[in-house]
Formats: structure tokens, C-alpha cells, sequence
């Protein structure tokens, strides 16, 4: 007898035959990554913010050093007392079904048994003009439901968390404390709601919202967050049955394909060696196929990029197409990866798709920016390369190495604001950055901010993004960021040896919160030469782009 967790059914399948095949070596304890720096202590914050609240709570955190009896038993009494919230309950598992798992959090149906809810450490919102309706709870009442226009629920990049929430409704079944009402669940993710703090978004696991599963039929394209579930988890009880009934010396009966997981997963250890060097899944990183696509193509005797450049897509497609249903423009993707596939064997990283000149507009004062955000997704650094005709520029920055609230985070924009109002002038000048990030982070911000107000009907002139004319005049084998384009396309190479945004985050964290006064310092340079390095990147490729047809 087994059973599988809430994540079996949203995570790679090689995990689940990994558990369970007897010939596969475990890998060692604390490998792979734990929690994003910043959850524990949101979560934890949260946790508080929801027992300091108006409802009944019940935490149950503390018994999960005890037998699993034991914490199975507290959650079916905190249940059976009617307790309006409880923390961390441990429901009984259901072993007929093969189910286990742990509820971040119950909240009780006002007509009767238990909704599961989620405490996530990410955004899980997203704005929606006009008349579109949500249904929130404040973190303080979560029992209290109230709806707001404007807001849905990301169910295209957080699927995953309904399938978890699916996972816990139908592990309630057996208790006899699933709600009455319907089945409803909530998350509690980052988002700041309306500027008053986070809520809880309600999301209908039976609404047809969410794609399907390879193979999965969909009456009208979509199914609902319970249907996908029940098919993943089938699927998944399938293989761990397959695997745990395999010999020791049997070869897997799964062949791993890399996906964003790899870059966590404890088991990445005892994949990565089953792949070939030149595995698809492995050397295209950017708009990648994914899991299904990557082994369809296997089994037609496509699993190399070399394999995927020397193929006859015309003669490939007719079999492929039908198997790949799931997938809008498959066809589409396929022909996009080949492509990839024949530049990487031609070593070209950045290919010209057009002729002749590339129009860049130009000013007498050029002024390049960028923005550091921390992951409260606060903006706590705007850098500025500044260059008046003579050849070269100067940095000039606005930064705060401290947790910024919303207020200091628009005083820092305020500020920055105000020195490029002053610097600017009467000039002739224009800003330029690269995608809109800059200009939608100023947006957020403005709010009756006189700098700022200034700055967005500046930027609807006076600012150029340079992306779009890339987009425009370049295929990028790894895509178009601009670390890609910069280095490949105007040969700029930034200090640090592995520079990124994420990365840029983590040395936030240091240079705020390290022990000694020297790491906070290491750490605050770090982010102002890579912050420097990003606008100077900016100024070098745009003198690149001018050069080109001439």
C-alpha cells in the first residue's frame, strides 16, 4: 500500500517512478534546493497576521514532530469542534484512493465541512480590466468572503496550485469535513491587493479553466482544475504501481526530459546522467518544447538537436501533429525549434532576419535606465547611464538597502524622478531601456506623485525601448534577452560572472541582511556594478545597432 502527496500530480512524473522503482539510487539527504530566500519568513509573517485575526484558529504546526496518527487525530477533533481556521492540519490518508497530505490551511463552510487553502511565497494575480469579477478574504477573516473587479486568478503559470488544492478537496471526501456549499478552495499568495495587503483569491475547482493533459479530452478546449487532476494523479498511482512492481535490474521505464523542476529537484543527480549531451530538452533552453513534445519526437527517433536540424519537418508532421493536440502552434514550435536546433550546431547566437540600416532615434542627451527589484517586488534601485555626445557617459544611481514599505519604495522613485526632471531640462533628450519593465514599474507607482507624474508623460515621448526593434531585426538562438544580445551583438561582457536578475536579488538580501558589515558591503557593490553593467549595456548596444547597414 502507498500513497502520493498533493504535488504528485502537478510535478514530474519521473519523480513519482524515481520513489518507487527499486533500482534506482535515492539521492542523498539535503540535495537539490529547499524554500526561495524570503518564503519562511513570509509565510511565517502570514501564519501570524491569520491567528492575531478575528477568526478561530486552531495551529497545529507544533505537532509536526509527532506520529502521524497522533496529527491526524488533532485535525479530525480541530474539524469536529468547528474551529473556523486551522493551520497545518495533517488529514488522515485515504488509502484506498492512495492519498496523503497536509493542508496549509482549512477554513470552515459556513454551511458545514472544510475549503483547503494554500500560503504561497509568489504572485498569483493578475490585472483584468472591465467588469471581471474575484472573490477574496481578508488574511485577518479568512471565513469572510467579498468580491472585486478587476483581479483573476492566474491560472495559465499557477495551475499547479489548483491541482495541490484539488489533491487536499478529495482527501477531505473520506473525512467527512469536505464543504457542503461547493468546491471551492483559496490561495494566499504575495500580491499587494488595492495597496491593502494580501488576501485570499477563492477559485472554483469545478470552472473549465484550465488546459488539458496530453491525451486528456476537453469538451470545449478546457477543463476544470478537478479534471486534471484526476487525470494526472491516475496516471501518476499507474506508474508508481508499474515501477514498484520492476525488478532492481530493470531499466526505467521513464526517460526524464529537463524542465524548469530540474533546477530544484533532489533527482537531478541520477537524471541528468540518462541524457544525452545533446539531448533537445537539455541544449534548447528558450521557448523549449515540453514534456509530451519531447517525447513524441523520441519515439519517432528525434531526440538530439542534431537529430531535430537534419529532419524533414514535412514528413515528420503528418504523424507528429495529432499526438500534440495539447498544444496551440505546434507546428508552429516544432519549426521554431529546428531552427534553434541548426544555429546551435552553427554556433550563431544572434541571427540578423533583416538588410539594411537599423533606425535607432537619437538625442543630444541619452540617458539609459534600469531597475533592481527585491522579491517583495519592491523597487529599491533605479540606475542611470548618462551620455551628453562626448563618447562615454557617467553612472548616477538611486538606491535603498533596506526593506522598503510602499511609501519609502515611491519616495526612492520620487527622487530618482526628480533628478532626471532637473537633469533633463529644456534638452533634447530621450531615455532608452530594454522591454517595458521600467515604465510599467513607474505606472504602479505614481499616484498623485508630482515627479512621477512628470516621468509617465515624459516616458510616453522621450522613452525608447529598444526591445521591439530587436524583436524586429533579430532571431536569437537562446532568445533576445539582453544579456544575449548585448554580448553576442554589441560584444559587451558584464563584470560578474553570472549575472541575472534573480541573482540581483540574493545580493539585495546579503547587502541588507548578512552578519558583517564587510558581506553587506561585497554585496551592495555587487548589485550597483551589475545595475551599471545593465545601462551600460543599453548604451553599447543601441551605438551597435546604429552601425549595422551602413
Amino acid at each position: 500500500m502507498f500513497t502520493l502527496d498533493p504535488y504528485a500530480a502537478r510535478s514530474c512524473p519521473v519523480k513519482t517512478h524515481n520513489a518507487f522503482h527499486p533500482g534506482v539510487v535515492r539521492p542523498q539527504q539535503g540535495e537539490g534546493h529547499g524554500r526561495l530566500p524570503g518564503s519562511a519568513e513570509f509565510i511565517a509573517a502570514t501564519y501570524e497576521r491569520i491567528i492575531a485575526g478575528d477568526a478561530s484558529v486552531v495551529d497545529l504546526r507544533m505537532l509536526a514532530g509527532e506520529p502521524s496518527a497522533e496529527q491526524e487525530a488533532a485535525c479530525l477533533a480541530a474539524m469536529a469542534a468547528g474551529t473556523q481556521v486551522i493551520i497545518g492540519g495533517l488529514l488522515p490518508r485515504d488509502w484506498d484512493e492512495h492519498r496523503s497530505g497536509r493542508a496549509d490551511l482549512l477554513v470552515r463552510d459556513p454551511a458545514g465541512g472544510y475549503f483547503p487553502g494554500l500560503l504561497k511565497y509568489q504572485r498569483v494575480l493578475d490585472v483584468r480590466k472591465g467588469e471581471v469579477e474575484a472573490t477574496f478574504s481578508s488574511v485577518a477573516d479568512l471565513p469572510e468572503r467579498y468580491t472585486a473587479l478587476g483581479w483573476r486568478y492566474r491560472w495559465h503559470w499557477r495551475t499547479g496550485n489548483a491541482l495541490q488544492l484539488a489533491h487536499l478537496w478529495r482527501l477531505l471526501g473520506p473525512t467527512g469535513q469536505r464543504a457542503v456549499s461547493s468546491p471551492l478552495a483559496f490561495i494566499v499568495g504575495s500580491d499587494d491587493v488595492d495597496d491593502q495587503g494580501l488576501r485570499a483569491i477563492w477559485i472554483d475547482l469545478a470552472e473549465p479553466v484550465v488546459a488539458p493533459a496530453p491525451g486528456q479530452e476537453a469538451d470545449e478546449g478546457l477543463v476544470s482544475a478537478l479534471d486534471r487532476y484526476s487525470f494526472e494523479f491516475t496516471a501518476r498511482v499507474r506508474l508508481a504501481e508499474a515501477a514498484g512492481a520492476a525488478a532492481i535490474t530493470d531499466p526505467p521505464l521513464l526517460r526524464p526530459v529537463v524542465s524548469y523542476e530540474c533546477g530544484y529537484c533532489p533527482w537531478w543527480g541520477t537524471c541528468r546522467p540518462q541524457l544525452d549531451d545533446d539531448d533537445l530538452s537539455l541544449r534548447i533552453s528558450k521557448s523549449p518544447l515540453d514534456v509530451h513534445e519531447i517525447s513524441v519526437l523520441r519515439e519517432a527517433g528525434v531526440a538530439t538537436v542534431s537529430q531535430l536540424a537534419a529532419s524533414d519537418l514535412d514528413e515528420l508532421l503528418p504523424d507528429y501533429l495529432p499526438l500534440v493536440r495539447h498544444r496551440s502552434g505546434a507546428e508552429e514550435r516544432l519549426r521554431l525549434a529546428q531552427r534553434r536546433s541548426q544555429l546551435l550546431l552553427e554556433g550563431v547566437e544572434l541571427e540578423r532576419t533583416t538588410t539594411g540600416p537599423i533606425e535607432v532615434p537619437a538625442a543630444l542627451l541619452e540617458i539609459d535606465i534600469d531597475v533592481e527589484t527585491s522579491r517583495e517586488d519592491r523597487v529599491y534601485l533605479w540606475g542611470f547611464w548618462v551620455a551628453d555626445g562626448s563618447g562615454d557617459g557617467r553612472y548616477h544611481e538611486f538606491s535603498s538597502f533596506t526593506e522598503l514599505d510602499e511609501t519609502a519604495e515611491r519616495a526612492l522613485a520620487g527622487a530618482a524622478m526628480t533628478w532626471l526632471r532637473d537633469l533633463v531640462g529644456s534638452q533634447e533628450a530621450l531615455v532608452y531601456h530594454y522591454s517595458d519593465y521600467e515604465v510599467v514599474r513607474l505606472g504602479r507607482l505614481v499616484k498623485g506623485e508630482p515627479a512621477l507624474d512628470w516621468a509617465m508623460d515624459f516616458a510616453r515621448a522621450h522613452f525608447v525601448d529598444l526591445f521591439p526593434t530587436v524583436r524586429q531585426n533579430f532571431f536569437g538562438t537562446n532568445g533576445l534577452g539582453l544579456k544575449v544580445v548585448a554580448s553576442a551583438g554589441a560584444g559587451f561582457h558584464w563584470r560578474d560572472d553570472d549575472p541575472g536578475g534573480l541573482n540581483s536579488m540574493r545580493w539585495f538580501e546579503e547587502a541588507v541582511h548578512a552578519p558583517s558589515k564587510d558581506a553587506r558591503e561585497q554585496a551592495r557593490t555587487r548589485v550597483l556594478e551589475y545595475n551599471e553593467d545593465d545601462v551600460r549595456a543599453t548604451w553599447h548596444l543601441r551605438r551597435w545597432l546604429r552601425t549595422l547597414g551602413d
